[in-house]
């Protein structure tokens, strides 16, 4: 019979020992694997600031960037205003060549104004205070039906560009027929209108009109 005290002790144990390996054999693999992705991660430099001593005695922080790379530009930087171009007039500086360009500047003008008045007519409101050349002198000559052929009529749209001085810098037929005669009349009276020029916020801008005259008047 078997003694209740006595113990079975295995013929082949497992070895402690081997247990223990493994688990700090596995520790160094887990260990070797962070190791290696500390060393590959992308490191941030961090900005260098440094004292600076001013003429005043006061110190002061300077910033100095980091020295790789191309530091991207602030969004609150505000580029500084250039200078408005000179408009020159025509009709006073007698500039042929600057006929063009006043044409130009008061072509991009005029576009925003009847955006400025487009928004109004809307709703209700514009964001940019604008206001319309008043013609103040100047009247289109008769054209009578003698001075045409037979039974002609016709509708003739005269652009009209206004410097800021509310003179006529420039004007030309560019719509309908008329006689070279007839036209140089009409053209020649209306580069003798004057204007209050339009304005843009309160300041004079060029500007472009179209007039519509019929012949015969």
């Amino acid at each position: 019979m078997l003694n209740q005290h006595q113990i079975f002790v295995p013929s082949d144990p497992v070895s402690r020992v081997s247990f223990f390996s493994l688990s700090v054999l596995a520790h160094l693999v887990v260990l070797a694997v962070l190791v290696v992705r500390h060393a590959t991660a992308p490191h941030i430099v961090p900005s260098k600031f440094e004292v600076v001593q001013t003429s005043s005695g006061a110190a002061q922080v300077a910033y100095e960037p980091p020295p790789k790379g191309t530091p991207r530009p602030s969004p609150f930087h505000q580029p500084r205003s250039k200078k408005k171009a000179r408009i020159p007039n025509p009709s006073v500086e007698g500039d042929a060549a600057g006929v063009e360009i006043i044409r130009a500047h008061a072509k991009q003008a005029t576009a925003g104004l009847m955006m400025g008045i487009k928004q109004r007519l809307t709703f209700g409101f514009s964001t940019i205070n604008y206001q319309l050349a008043v013609q103040t002198s100047g009247v289109i000559p008769t054209i009578s039906a003698d001075d045409l052929p037979p039974r002609f009529e016709q509708y003739l749209i005269v652009e009209v560009t206004i410097n800021i001085d509310g003179r006529v810098a420039d004007a030309r037929l560019t719509s309908g027929m008329a006689t070279p005669k007839i036209e140089q009349t009409l053209l020649s009276a209306i580069r003798g209108f004057t204007y209050i020029p339009a304005k843009r916020d309160g300041s004079p801008i060029p500007c472009q009109i179209d007039l519509v005259i019929h012949i015969p008047s």
